[in-house]
């Protein structure tokens, strides 16, 4: 394997500080066009590639107000599930207050002081935990994080963190403050645009770079010196993530193939229109995935330098094991129901239930309620008779009805402002996929707040506007920050 691009981990502190040093004396004598030769360069993909997890992040809802009810939170619990896992960030702390004074970082503060001192140092909040959330009452939101994530995701002020901000307040404008929150989460926990902000960063500012690049030679060489220095980081938790990896298909792998065939016999047994040839055919996409990565169960991670080059193939590997692993999840699920088992068929009508609750209550259009109410009255009668004959075609056929609702209920309410956003359709290797084609009113309202999101930051960026406060009256520095909705 090549070693293009890998440094070993004996590079010092002192060594940077020399290169930094050799670099300066460099620019001293090229001038401004050294300056600008270094300020020129843009980070290539793999420079900003973020690492994930394959856990999820320890969840905390804190709610002394009780502002959000029992469905709220378990509806906040199960939709996190669906996030980015960036390896930064350990916990995510949901806060919701009512306070209602005027700074709500000092609520913040004060609250975590009291109950959480282990989310708040005396300068800044704990390495690995993201916070979001509001107070009603005063009408701002927040999110604050460790230095560590503020860094990985450009949390920081000037940021991605207005962006955030600004995801949360549709739903908290109109009292649904889980889908406020769960914006807040998608927003800053997302991968994809975090790693494009360094990129398109640094295409801005570029032609600026240029024109100052004479007057900030030191300053340009400091900056070397510090990115050397994260690269080194960087690199350093991209070959930890790899031993996690490694240590994840080492544990599940073989298991896994053991019950492969079993599997694969399930998938392809179940009769009833649960099982169409869509299903099958995405089965059959990461079982095939599955038995490729044979060869990823062998990669090497004894030393620094291989952990680092199989890396790659390595997450890769991971991933292709949680999804064979929630399709397996899935695909003994829906053969459970298929099969008649009560407490499995009880549980999928709850899900989809409580979904159909969600929204008869958030849409606005009254002949949509009443179509909603007739089908959780539908639901209730095969929660209250599971053994019920023809379960399996009265189920399949709510699900058809409730697809084409939910259809409507995008037509007719949620066209308000243009589709930016990709709407995300569950697949079997989604975890607490239900049925094909079905995608549940919580993601759809999720995707619709991540629209009415992307054209108030399109507006906000032609006129300037949107202000994020950072200011704590102790003296605290915690990152992060606040705004009004």
């Amino acid at each position: 394997m090549s070693d293009k691009g890998f440094r070993g981990s004996k590079s010092s502190v002192g060594k940077d500080i020399a290169a930094t040093l050799a670099l300066t004396a460099a620019l001293g004598m090229g001038g401004g066009a050294a300056a600008y030769a270094l300020s020129d360069s843009v980070p290539t993909a793999d420079e900003v590639a973020i690492s994930v997890q394959q856990q999820q992040a320890q969840v905390e809802i804190s709610d002394p107000a009780d502002l959000l009810t029992e469905e709220d939170e378990a509806r906040l619990l199960r939709d996190v599930e669906r996030l980015n896992r960036p390896d930064s960030v350990k916990k995510i702390h949901f806060i919701m207050l009512n306070e209602g004074r005027d700074n709500v970082n000092d609520s913040v503060e004060n609250f975590l002081r009291d109950h959480y001192p282990d989310e708040i140092g005396d300068e800044y909040f704990a390495d690995g935990v993201l916070i979001i959330g509001a107070d009603m009452n005063s009408r701002q939101n927040f999110i604050f994080a460790g230095q560590d994530v503020l860094d990985q995701l450009y949390l920081h002020k000037g940021q991605r963190l207005s962006s955030a901000l600004e995801a949360m307040k549709p739903g908290l404008r109109d009292n649904n403050i889980e889908a406020g929150l769960v914006a807040g989460a998608n927003t800053a926990t997302d991968i994809e645009a975090a790693q494009a902000y360094p990129i398109n960063d640094a295409e801005g500012d570029r032609t600026v770079a240029g024109i100052v690049s004479g007057l900030v030679l030191g300053g340009t060489t400091l900056a070397a010196g510090g990115v050397a220095t994260e690269r080194r980081k960087r690199r350093r938790k991209e070959i930890e993530q790899a031993r996690t990896d490694y240590d994840a298909i080492a544990a599940e792998y073989t298991g896994l193939s053991q019950r492969l065939d079993e599997l694969d016999i399930r998938a392809n047994s179940v009769s009833s229109s649960f099982a169409n040839l869509e299903l099958r055919k995405q089965w059959e996409e990461v079982r095939d995935r599955f038995l490729g990565m044979h060869e990823a169960a062998s990669l090497g991670v004894g030393t620094d330098r291989q952990a680092w080059e199989n890396r790659k193939e390595l997450a890769a590997a991971a991933k292709t094991l949680e999804d064979t692993g929630h399709a397996e999840d899935n695909i003994n699920r829906l053969f459970a129901v298929e099969q008649g088992d009560a407490a499995e068929r009880r549980s999928i009508i709850t899900e989809i239930r409580a979904d159909v609750i969600q929204a008869r209550r958030k849409v606005k259009n009254k002949e949509l309620k009443r179509d909603l109410a007739a089908l959780e009255r539908s639901l209730d009668y095969l929660d209250q008779n599971p053994d019920y004959p023809k379960f399996l075609d009265e189920f399949t056929r709510i699900l058809g009805d409730y697809s084409l609702l939910l259809d409507e209920v995008k037509r007719r309410e949620m066209s308000d402002v243009k589709e930016r956003a990709t709407l995300h359709t569950p697949r079997l290797t989604d975890p607490g996929f239900i049925y094909v084609n079905y995608t549940p009113y919580v993601v759809m309202n999720s995707w619709h707040a991540d629209n009415v999101r992307m054209e108030r930051e399109s507006q906000q960026a032609s006129s300037g506007s949107s202000s994020v406060n950072t200011g704590f009256s102790s003296g605290f520095s915690g990152g992060g920050g606040s705004s009004s909705f």
